[in-house]
């Protein structure tokens, strides 16, 4: 098969290596225009996200381990010390890989959905800028649909398994839909980021951005689209928000006191605050204010660890869906292996078919002409649709190509032509795969 793929993610390398690794859309498109014309490759693809880096690739022979490793050193700018670390499957445990991933299977949060519109994308690009072939055309295809099927079939993707999801979505029960609603995120790390991002999910527009340095919060506001106001908070800011996210890593809680305390006895409205932060950032004694919700990480972390069982037990379910589009794959691409073969076959027939009709056209009458043109097609197109099924058997139940190559020879008029050259060569490489 001609399919291979080299990446790096999570399980393999560190967040440093990963962010070096990680390519944006700009250095993607660029990276697939250069790499597409190389030798040896006529199909190649790039997943790039924050946990991984992945290149797909459909090339005329097997690159060898040492070529890999040099390709994607040459597209991510990794020395070769990180490229070593790479993991490269080849043919049917590329094609595998590629669907668990798009089912959500090979990702750090089990059944995470971003990461099947991530794939997409990855195939869109390599489309527009004409870098995939069919082989590499079907695998992406398959593995956005199986990853589809995986979510619609199973409950892979239910239920939060983050702190920061959970979070949001009981943010969601006590306000409903959250358009509109005015948020204050105290905090720019990881966790803070994250429960930015489920709140823009579900329509949140309206932010307020505080971190102890200044410099990460604006970095922060810039992408929600917010701004940044001072750390820590003034009262005026809880006030201001109906939602207040809390994820630093102070060692004392950052909201509360006297000032604060008085600000929100003079609030008119429900205030829900979500401290995601250990040690936490919040007063606990700001939870006796009345209409004041207050959440800490306790208050998450049973119902992350039943959904996180939840989605260990789908995943069972899922795997099967996995294989079952794994073996559609293989099937597809052994019976597609002869498709060259099966075509001279069909020019070599239709030549010979019409020869020997015109050749035999004058010992029939005018009116039998078109019954004489409709039964040799009828004919040919039963000893075709018979070799090109054994040929395919052939091919797909036990990979043996030998048939078509001697198809191949036997319908040669001339064995130096160059499109049975053709056939002939492409069925060699398919051969050494």
């Amino acid at each position: 098969m001609r399919l291979e793929l080299i990446g790096l993610n999570h399980r393999t390398s560190t967040i440093e290596i990963r962010e070096r690794a990680s390519l944006g859309t700009d250095r993607v498109s660029d990276a697939l225009r250069i790499m597409s014309g190389a030798a040896n490759l006529e199909g190649l693809a790039i997943l790039s996200t924050c946990n991984r880096t992945e290149i797909y690739l459909s090339p005329v022979d097997h690159h060898e381990t040492e070529e890999l490793q040099r390709l994607y050193s040459r597209v991510t700018g990794l020395e070769a010390e990180h490229t070593s670390e790479a993991y490269i499957l080849r043919d049917d445990e590329a094609i595998r890989h590629m669907v668990r991933v798009a089912a959500g299977l090979d990702s750090q949060m089990l059944g995470e959905v971003q990461i099947l519109g991530q794939m997409k994308d990855a195939y869109a690009k390599a489309l527009d800028a004409g870098a995939t072939n069919t082989i590499l055309n079907k695998a992406l295809l398959r593995a956005i649909a199986a990853g589809k099927d995986v979510r619609n079939r199973t409950g892979i993707s239910q239920g939060a398994v983050s702190v920061a999801s959970a979070a949001v979505q009981m943010a969601q029960r006590i306000f409903g839909s959250l358009d509109g609603r005015r948020v204050l995120l105290v905090g720019a790390g990881e966790t803070a980021r994250l429960a930015a991002n489920h709140l823009s999910g579900v329509g949140v527009t309206d932010w307020r951005v505080t971190n102890r340095t200044e410099a990460n919060a604006k970095v922060v506001a810039d992408l929600l689209g917010g701004r940044v106001t001072t750390f820590p908070p003034e009262p005026e800011d809880i006030e201001w928000a109906d939602l207040v996210v809390s994820a630093t890593g102070a060692s004392e809680p950052v909201i509360g006191g006297e000032a604060v305390t008085a600000s929100l006895k003079k609030r008119r409205r429900a205030l829900l605050v979500l401290d995601l932060a250990v040690p936490r950032d919040v007063d606990p004694s700001l939870s006796k204010l009345s209409d004041i919700y207050l959440y800490t990480v306790d208050d998450f972390n049973e119902l992350v660890a039943v959904n996180l069982k939840t989605r260990e037990k789908e995943a069972k379910r899922a795997e099967q869906i996995v294989e079952k589009h794994v073996q559609e794959f293989v099937t597809w691409y052994r019976e597609n292996r002869v498709t060259p073969t099966i075509m001279q076959l069909h020019t070599v027939l239709e030549e010979l078919r019409h020869h020997e009709v015109e050749r035999n056209r004058k010992r029939f009458q005018p009116e039998d002409h078109e019954q004489l043109d409709l039964f040799s097609k009828a004919l040919m197109r039963k000893v075709e649709g018979l070799m090109a099924a054994n040929l395919r058997q052939a091919s797909s139940r036990d990979d043996d190509l030998s048939m078509a190559h001697a198809v191949a020879r036997a319908m040669a008029r001339d064995p130096e032509d160059e499109e049975v050259k053709a056939v002939l060569e492409r069925l060699r490489q398919e051969g050494s795969h």
